[in-house]
Parts: structure tokens; sequence; C-alpha cells
């Protein structure tokens, strides 16, 4: 597994102003004016329904134009075409070849359908369809196709992609996992990448409100004392870093989950219907992960698809009970997200693994077949029915399903692309590059995201984090990140005495374009006396020009030998720590202010020589960003540093 620190130092930034010191600062942003119209895109999620076990597409979707031959190969396991317990004609606009009848059980279907809010795609596979459940998962979670192996997740290398170093390393540009799974306890291969190994937690069978207490209990006290330098201190670190980030992923599991709500829509009394639930509220309460993954399982109808001893009626079955649950939690899904006016942030999209075989077998199912079709729901959905009926008169060997009408890769590009955002490096990280030219038509006009919105656009270079600190001999060591860099030229270290007029003290070349975080570090030598402050100029291959934040420091004669101080972590919940290694004794003031300057806490803490390490309560401050400052004097001069850091 490749290390990555979560957190370095104590700051990391965010896209809200600050003030510190009295001096208004800004956040590195794009330089792409677009930025800003960007957002309400950028904050677009993907739903996936997974259906496991292989769904029976053609009782799903009955070929009316074909009945009478759909019926000849399945005598008792057939939709009947009236009365009562008949399919719902979807749609008779279409052409004859394209009218389908819904499973009597898909009413909440049929009226999304009617709302505009449905799309079918009709016979989805890919090239050489494999009838194992456990390879077709992994041909659809590793976006290969029957010939090719792949390790790696689809899902984990886009979202590795668009939030480089974010996996497993909350921050204040994505602080909540990449990734979401329930409903299903085994790790979906789908988010699995080659360096982080998985990008998503799984909530299967958790509590979310109480997800926090359930991890803060797992694991030891941190080491107070990490033995440096040597292999296993770093490795400790690493270690004490992974708890630490699981922890804060826990926290803000349960916070969001707390902070949100679902609406008056009552749904029903299914496990899927719950996961949705779960992820409508999430939502809402301000989760900013990309991708949700729910899963109802029981489509392996071999057997017992159909009840022996009363055929004709659907709701007897185990494939007309699956029908009817899908149908009523996804139903009931959108009509919340509506109500909490969040259905412009969500995509929801059904498949299953394959289809089943045309004739019937004599256990009252159906076995392992080829084609099936997708669901696309939304309310920037463009509605409608893709494809045509399968052909029933030109099966393959063993009354199989042939001709692939689309490839599932097709679906699933369409939708990071069209309605994520995902652009050309992104899609080839996906490794879906080939289909960008053979997208769907899934997402209404309107809401198309506009290239210049694709996440390969809007950040050239995204910086991380940005920290001054004064080190030994009176130096300053500069240190920062980037998560991302397209056409970055160099980074230009500037200094000022007054925060109002810079000098560059030097340059740093940058990495040109990188999708991985990248570490900078500079020494200025010989730093100004007194109050100082440093800032990046981040200039690009096409000499655009964007600044850092303003970090400040105060170099004396005599300074205190400091090796290293942090503030972590950031950000913070019930506590913070701040971390000191020294070489003197001395008494530091720590106060924190909020964003107005009002002093909200103080505390005295007694620095001895060596390592140090102060737990900060803050339970009583409201959610939010504040300045937390240590000051002391020595030998008669004042020392003083600030970091932000954000609570809640």
């Amino acid at each position: 597994m490749k290390r990555r620190k979560f957190l370095r130092n104590s700051i990391a930034l965010s896209a809200a102003p600050l003030v510190l010191n009295q001096i208004p600062v800004k956040a590195m942003a794009s330089a792409n004016w677009n930025f800003l119209n960007c957002l309400d895109t950028h904050e677009r999620v993907m739903v996936i329904v997974n259906m496991k076990g292989g769904n029976d597409g053609l009782n799903t979707l009955i070929p009316m134009d074909q009945y009478s031959t759909y019926a000849g190969y399945r005598s008792t396991t057939r939709i009947l075409d009236s009365g009562a317990n008949g399919y719902i004609p979807l749609d008779n606009t279409l052409a004859i070849a394209d009218q389908v009848g819904l499973h009597p059980n898909l009413t909440g279907f049929k009226s999304l359908y009617d709302a505009g809010k449905l799309n079918i795609i009709q016979g989805v596979t890919y090239p050489d369809t494999n009838k194992s459940h456990f390879r077709s998962v992994d041909i659809w979670m590793t976006g290969s196709d029957g010939g090719t192996v792949i390790d790696t997740g689809w899902m984990g290398r886009f979202l590795d992609h668009i939030y480089p170093g974010s996996a497993g390393n909350p921050n204040s540009q994505m602080p909540d996992p990449l990734g979401i799974q329930l409903g299903d306890a085994k790790p979906s291969l789908g988010f699995h990448t080659e360096n982080e190994h998985s990008t998503e937690i799984n909530l299967t069978g958790q509590d979310p409100s109480g997800f926090y207490s359930l991890i803060q209990g797992i694991g030891g006290a941190p080491i107070a004392n990490i033995p440096t330098p040597s292999q296993y201190g770093k490795e400790l670190e690493f270690i004490m870093n992974i708890e630490q980030s699981v922890n804060v992923y826990a926290q803000r599991i349960t916070d969001v989950f707390n902070m949100g709500i679902n609406s008056s829509v009552v749904y029903p009394d299914h496990n899927l219907a719950d996961q949705l639930k779960t992820v409508a509220r999430l939502i809402q309460g301000g989760s900013k992960t990309k991708i949700f993954m729910v899963n109802i399982g029981g489509f392996d109808t071999h057997a017992g698809q159909v009840d022996p001893n009363d055929p004709t009626n659907p709701a007897a079955g185990s494939h007309g009970q699956l029908m009817l649950r899908l149908a009523e939690s996804m139903k009931a899904f959108q009509d919340d997200i509506e109500a909490l006016s969040i259905d412009h942030k969500i995509m929801t999209v059904g498949f299953s693994e394959f289809g089943r075989k045309v004739q019937e077998n004599a256990s009252f199912g159906t076995d392992h077949g080829t084609l099936a079709p997708m669901f696309v729901m939304g309310s920037a959905v463009e509605p409608g029915v893709l494809g045509t009926n399968v052909d029933l008169s030109n099966l393959a060997s063993n009354f199989q399903l042939q001709g692939m009408q689309h490839d599932y890769r097709q679906v699933f590009t369409t939708l990071l692309q069209d309605w994520i955002g995902a652009g050309d490096t992104a899609l080839a990280a996906a490794q879906f590059a080939p289909f960008a030219s053979q997208k769907l038509n899934l997402i209404s006009s309107g809401n198309i995201v506009d290239p210049g919105c694709y996440f390969d656009n809007v950040l050239p270079v995204e910086l991380a984090e940005f920290s001054a600190e004064v080190i030994r001999s009176n130096q300053v060591l500069l240190e920062w990140e980037t998560h991302a860099e397209v056409n970055s030229g160099h980074f230009e270290i500037q200094r000022s005495a007054n925060a109002i007029n810079f000098e560059t003290i030097d340059k740093i070349q940058a990495a040109g374009t990188s999708t991985s975080l990248r570490y900078y570090n500079y020494t200025d030598t010989y730093p100004l006396r007194g109050l100082s402050y440093y800032r990046l100029k981040e200039v690009d291959l096409d000499q655009k020009v964007q600044f850092s934040d303003i970090r400040s420091v105060k170099i004396l004669q005599d300074n205190l030998g400091i090796e290293d101080r942090k503030i972590y972590p950031n950000p913070a919940v019930y506590q913070f720590f701040v971390s000191i290694t020294s070489d003197v004794f001395y008494d530091l003031q720590l106060t924190i202010n909020d964003l107005s300057g009002r002093k909200v806490f103080e505390q005295m803490l007694a620095v001895r020589e060596g390592f140090n390490k102060f737990a900060i309560p803050v339970n009583d401050l409201g959610a939010g960003q504040y300045v937390v400052s240590v000051n002391t004097t020595y030998k008669g001069d004042e020392v003083q540093s600030s970091s932000s850091i954000i609570i809640g």
C-alpha cells in the first residue's frame, strides 16, 4: 500500500475566506473563470443499485410484439398479457418493435417513466458474456470485458484520479469517503485501486448515527513518543495515521447523518429501501461522497421464480417480490430526494451482472443468460427507451439471447462525463476512454455538464496544504502539497515584511501534470528578522497565475529551538492535539479566535524539553472555521504563530 500522510503539520486549506493577523487571505483557486459556475455540477452524485444474481430481463420487460414467442418458451413462468396480473404497457407512442410491457409489480417504474424520470436501456452486456456470477461481477466492477482481466475497479480508478491523495485522507476539499457501500458486507472490487486498495467505506449493517461510537472503541491510546528516525517509527506513524483517518471518517459520517433528514415520504419496509433512505439522509446532511452503491440480492432465480401453485400471480413468486421491492424502493427514494430539494444532485442507475436464458427450466425458474436491461432514474434524466426489443427469433445455442445493443461501459461513461463531469483524462483513468465517442442520450440537454466544468479543466493546480514554520538556526521551512496539477510551470516563493509588498526570493519547478499527491518544501536560510509573511505564486505553462494563502512567522535573534510543531486533526470534532518538539523549557499561551476576532478559548501550556503533546477540547465550540494562535515570551521578545482549523 502506498503510504500517504493523513495530515501534515496543522493546516488544510479551505475554500472559505480567513482573516489571519488582521490580514484577509484567500485560498488558491482555479484560474478558470468558469469555476464558480461549476460548483453545482461538482456537487453531483451517482447512486448505483446492484441487482445481484442476474435479473431476468425478459420478465422485467416483456416484448409485446413477440408475446406469443415469449409465452411459448415460458409456459409456466410467463407474465400474462392481460387481466389483473398482466403486464403494464409502458408507452404506446413507441414504435411497435420497441414497445414493452413492464412486470405488473413495476408500477413504481411506470409512474417514474410517465413523469419523465426514467430511462430504460435495452440489450446491455459486454463482448463475450461470461455466465459465472463471480467472473461477470468482476467484469462489471473493473470495467473490462469477457476476455480481459483487470485487478482494479473503475470507480476506484476514477475517484482516485479526480481526488488524488484523498482516499483514506479526509481533507477540506473532500472530508467524506470517496465512495460508500451499503447492503453487502463484502468490499466491492469496483472501489479497489492499485495504491489505496479501497476508496470506499462499507456501512453495511451499521447504524450511521452511532458509527463514530463504534469505531472509537477500536485501537489503543496514541503512542506518545514515536522513535525517529527509523523504519519502525515510520510504520508506527503510518498505523496511527490510518486509525486517525478512520476516526475522522466515522465522526464525519455520524455528523452528516445526524445533521441530515428524510422527508415525510414513507419508504416501504424493504432492505433496499432502508439503504436508499440512508443515502438520501447522508446527502441531505452534507455528504460530498461521489458514488454510493446499494445492493439487493436474490436475482439468481433458478427455482421458484414463480409459485408453482399460483404461477399467474406475480406477487407469489420470488422474482415478482424482487420487482416489487426494487420499484417501490427506487420510487420512494426519488420522491424523498425531490421533497428534500436535492434531486438536482442525484442520478441513480440500476444493473445486474447478466440476464437469464429465454427458455424456462423445470424448476419454475430460469438459468444464467446474457442480455439484460439497465435503468437510469433522476429528475435530470432524458426519459425514454434506448434500443429495441430483444429478438426471440434469433437465439444463440442453448436458448440464449444474442445481439448486444449497448455495452455497459457506454452507460457508465455517459454518466461519468455528462452527469459527474469526467474529462478525457478522468475517463482514461477509469479506462473508459474508448467509449467517449459512444455515449448515450441519458442526461437531458440542459443538465449535461459543460466541458469547461470537467474535473480535468477546473483545477489546474489544486493546493492541498501550505505551511511556514521556524526551525533551528532561525531558518523558515515552507512546505506545501498539491492534490493535482495540470500544465503547472513553477512555484515562486514570495516574502514580505508587511503582507502587502511581496518579493520573489526563489523558484521551484512544478510537476507539469500530475494526478497524485506531491510534496514540496523550501528553506529560507536568511529570513527577515521580526514578523514576516510568505505566499506561493503558481505560474502555469500558459502563464496564468494564482496565489496561495499568506503565512506569517516571527524570527528572533535567540529564537526558541523548536524542531516541529503540529496541530491535528484538521477538521477536528471533539478535540485536537498540539504536538511540540523543543530544545528548551517555556510556557505557551494557546488561544482560539473565531473569524470575527472574538476569543473563544484560552489555555496555558507548559512546554518541556523533548516531545510534548497537548489535548485541546473543542466540543463546546460551534461548527465552523477558527484561528489557533500560540504565543510565548522568550528573552523579552514575543513569539507568535497562527493556524486555521475547522471544527465540526
